[in-house]
């Protein structure tokens, strides 16, 4: 084979190396060839080919292999290179950031971005080139804002005047004076802000400002001192609420924590019988039949290794046949809902944000489901109306909640749609560089909210919570496990076998209590 492959490479002018003709010794003859003759219609100078090389113009050989539809080559090829296979089913449907999934008469479902994270190491300029295009980013988020007097930090002088600058938070404190110091920094330098504690305003904005958030200032003052006379965030506000001619529900859930030995199984199997009009009285059944789409906000299944000692708790203990176990309740729902499912940190993907779809390998009867689409997390996802939904689990929830004063002395935990009114503000899902495990991307922040969504909902944190900001309506979803031992030491309190139900053309939402005290009982919100 490698013969066959060298003597096609010199017919078409160029050679291989080493390395890469072992890789593309794995494909068979007629994808080796549809490989070299792609590499050849796009007229490169190099005459030896290497791996290097390859990632290098990556991009360029991938969408000529796409639009190719050589999916053949496609998996093998990239299997070669390292890639999983959910990376490779995000090549083939990424075009654009903007991609149709499933289009039918009974709905539609669009994914409207996908992250491509390239399989290479990573190290520090990785991480500062990351931080620079968030910062760009977001810059020209707020340069929307027309704001007065905008300079960099580099352009001030000596002389008092009023500026505006876009600067990130890289340290914070509170003076002896109970006045609060900040440290930042744009592209061009850095500076000290003062905000007095008189400034009561000011003060109450700047406060909640956490580490690495981007924000406009209003300063007054020098190159030595900057005095803040205002705050301004980037924030996200949706100026029209959609309403969809259809009378169409959409159900929203999370955290089944299915394989512990507390998911609640006999409450979850009531939902699923709600959803197909076996359960419920004749108001709740004609609901139910109307339900035309089952969002999944993560951590379906349990997972196994995800915490010290977690064996102890799980009684199915293979990640297959967590996932095994789903599919068979999936299966049981009825085919005209579409079940759209992300993954979160207890699913069989990688921890780092952004996270991949479940790979066919971990739950190979998922990916036979029909009416189910598999998402990353997050995910920004169009349905019928228009409607845009930002699907995200909520790693950074818990950083969030530690790191606002308000939040964690008034709400702790109890408040997941409060901590996603500050992600809505800062227009990012994690600003902080501790606050989640993330992979860095030199082309865009896959955490920052560039589109405004419709809809936010969220899991995680196992209370549902329904609220609203900016005209944008936050969804946050309940569980299907009971309190574990970790909650309880926390001081978690979670509310389980609710779900909030939507409805796209009257905007009516209710939640459904699906536990053993108010069974089947709707709850309009």
């Amino acid at each position: 084979m490698e013969k066959t492959i060298l003597k096609i490479c010199m017919e078409k002018g160029f050679l291989l190396d080493k390395e890469m003709l072992n890789l593309l010794s794995g494909l068979d003859e007629e994808s080796a060839k549809k490989l070299i003759e792609s590499i050849v219609s796009l007229k490169f100078e190099e005459k030896v080919i290497t791996k290097t090389f390859f990632s290098k113009n990556l991009q360029k050989i991938q969408e000529v292999l796409i639009d190719g539809k050589n999916k053949t080559v496609i998996e093998n090829l990239f299997f070669n290179l390292g890639y999983s296979r959910t990376e490779i089913e995000q090549k083939e449907v990424r075009k654009e950031e903007k991609v149709e999934l499933i289009e039918e008469k009974q709905g539609k479902v669009k994914l409207l971005s996908v992250s491509f994270v390239p399989p290479k190491k990573v190290c520090v300029a990785d991480f500062v080139k990351h931080y620079r295009t968030r910062y760009e980013q977001i810059k020209k988020i707020l340069l929307e804002r027309n704001l007065d007097n905008l300079t960099s930090l580099r352009k001030i002088g000596d002389k008092k005047e009023n500026y505006t600058i876009i600067a990130s938070v890289f340290d914070k404190r509170i003076t002896k004076n109970k006045n609060l110091l900040l440290n930042v920094e744009d592209s061009s330098g850095r500076a000290r802000i003062l905000i007095n504690a008189n400034k009561k305003e000011v003060f109450d904005k700047a406060k909640d400002l956490l580490l690495d958030d981007i924000v406009a200032f209003q300063v007054s003052g020098n190159k030595e001192w900057l005095y803040a006379n205002d705050v301004i965030f980037p924030d996200c506000v949706l100026h029209e609420k959609k309403k969809y001619e259809k009378d169409e529900w959409v159900a929203f859930s999370s955290d089944a924590h299915i394989g512990s030995t507390m998911f609640l199984e006999e409450n979850f199997k009531k939902f699923l019988e709600w959803l197909n009009g076996e359960r419920g009285d004749e108001k709740q059944k004609e609901i139910a039949k109307k339900v035309k789409y089952l969002f999944l906000v993560g951590d379906c299944i349990d997972g196994v290794g995800v915490y010290p000692d977690q064996e102890r708790f799980l009684n199915i203990k293979n990640i297959k046949d967590q996932y095994n176990k789903l599919s068979e309740f999936l299966r049981y729902l009825r085919k005209d809902i579409k079940i759209i499912l992300s993954p979160g940190q207890h699913d069989g993907v990688r921890v780092a944000e952004p996270q991949p779809i479940v790979e066919e390998s971990w739950a190979p009867e998922l990916h036979k489901i029909e009416n189910l689409t598999l998402v990353p997390n997050p995910a920004l996802v169009e349905i019928d109306g228009g409607f845009k939904i930002l699907m995200y689990h909520g790693a950074s929830m818990h950083s969030i909640i530690d790191e606002i004063e308000d939040i964690r002395l008034n709400y702790k935990s109890n408040s997941p749609t409060r901590v996603v009114k500050e992600m809505l503000k800062r227009r990012h899902l994690a600003p902080t560089h501790s606050s989640v495990t993330y992979i860095p991307n030199e082309k865009e922040d896959p955490l920052l909210i560039t589109q405004i969504p419709d809809i936010v909902a969220t899991g995680d944190l196992h209370r549902p919570e329904i609220s609203i900001y900016n005209n944008i309506l936050l969804i946050a979803s309940s569980c299907w496990q009971s309190i574990t031992p970790f909650e309880e030491k926390v001081g978690n309190h979670p509310d389980p076998c609710k779900v909030p139900l939507f409805n796209l053309k009257t905007r009516e939402i209710k939640i459904i209590d699906f536990g053993d005290t108010k069974e089947d009982k709707g709850e309009e919100k």
